[in-house]
């Protein structure tokens, strides 16, 4: 609410009310602007993280905008078609929730950790096995390095598209346990989302589906990002001045997608091969 009193919103306005004025307020794009949009987007993020990645994808990232979105499509095999990010254009898009997806689904999320892997030296099943803690992880990941990276630093409507999706993340947490260990009902679980992220019914409604259906999905999503944050940490503190951050995600995502005790092994190798004590 302090971000929201930092541009001047009335205060006892509800969470929905106040996401509503910065919907209006930061804009609302329709049809193939929307397309352009997350064009821009990406491109410039793939401009500002280029110092923070050693390797980068070989190919370009396409948008596709159409009735369906969003989500990422990795390229083909044999690099005849590049990675593609999918943009739901037959509904207008608030301005303020973009950068964030773009972020999640493309650069430097998905697409860097699809497309690196592949490009790899991996055997092909570990360039494309997925586990969820670790893929998703990163994802959410990726929204928190924009931020510590410092670009919505003159984006305070970005940042709070950021936020919201936040407590997307955390409220599921508690829907994902309330339906499945506390008996909660589907309209008790879409009232809770609805109120604590200020997000539409509509939208509500089918991730509150799609937490029924798949149990502990959104906890795998915020327990990787969590242990991502966590070896970064770590690796900061056992090697101080010697820690680079682009080798850091080296490691992470040129080895592929594995179980996050794994990951934990692989990083703490790397510390030790960095002449780092843990």
């Amino acid at each position: 609410r302090q971000r929201f009193s930092d541009l001047g919103y009335p205060e006892d306005e509800s969470i929905s009310e106040l996401y509503q004025r910065l919907a209006s307020d930061s804009g609302v794009l329709r049809g193939e602007e929307i397309t352009a949009e997350y064009e821009r987007i990406l491109r410039e993020a793939d401009q500002l993280v280029a110092e923070f990645f050693k390797t980068r994808p070989a190919g370009e990232l396409e948008v596709i905008g159409g009735d369906a979105g969003a989500f990422y499509s990795p390229g083909s095999m044999d690099g005849s078609r590049p990675g593609r990010f999918y943009a739901r254009i037959t509904s207008p898009e608030p301005v303020f929730r973009m950068r964030s997806l773009a972020y999640h689904e493309g650069i430097p999320g998905h697409h860097y950790q699809i497309s690196l892997a592949a490009m790899a030296d991996l055997p092909t099943f570990r360039s494309f096995v997925g586990f969820t803690g670790y893929t998703e992880g990163w994802a959410l990941y990726a929204e928190y390095l924009a931020y510590d990276l410092g670009w919505y630093a003159d984006d305070p409507y970005g940042d709070l598209g950021r936020l919201q999706y936040e407590a997307l993340r955390a409220a599921r947490l508690v829907v994902d346990t309330g339906i499945h260990a506390r008996g909660w009902g589907y309209d008790q679980a879409v009232d809770y989302m609805v109120e604590n992220t200020g997000m539409v019914p509509g939208m509500i409604e089918y991730e509150v589906m799609r937490y029924i259906s798949y149990p502990a999905q959104a906890t795998a999503y915020m327990i990787g990002k969590i242990e991502i944050q966590r070896l970064r940490q770590v690796a900061e503190e056992a090697l101080g001045d010697r820690f680079s951050l682009s080798e850091f995600h080296a490691v992470i995502l040129e080895n592929g997608s594995m179980p996050l005790s794994v990951l934990e092994s692989v990083i703490e190798d790397w510390i030790e091969q960095q002449g780092g004590d843990l």
